[in-house]
């Protein structure tokens, strides 16, 4: 005999369905796609500044100073690429 338990996530409350990304528009992906880049972007910035403040934190454990400054830019256009087959 095999007993099987239901679990219920929603606890009674219900549960919206999304629609599946075939089902959506073309405006309507952009928009799931920009907000969904954005919210990329705002983790790895998050992701970034807490490795910073951890690097900072242990070296100030040890007795040292870490300053991490943003990478300079670089100005003008990228260097041409050459032919692969010249």
């Amino acid at each position: 005999m095999t007993n099987h338990i239901i679990i219920d996530p929603g606890a009674g409350a219900p549960q919206e369905r999304a629609p599946r990304l075939q089902d959506r528009s073309d405006a309507e992906l952009q928009a799931l796609i920009n907000e969904a880049a954005a919210l990329l972007a705002e983790r790895a910035a998050k992701r970034k500044q807490e490795a910073i403040e951890q690097i900072q934190r242990l070296a100030k454990e040890q007795g040292l100073n870490v300053k991490i400054d943003k990478p300079k830019r670089r100005r003008g256009r990228p260097p041409k690429v050459k032919p692969a087959n010249s």
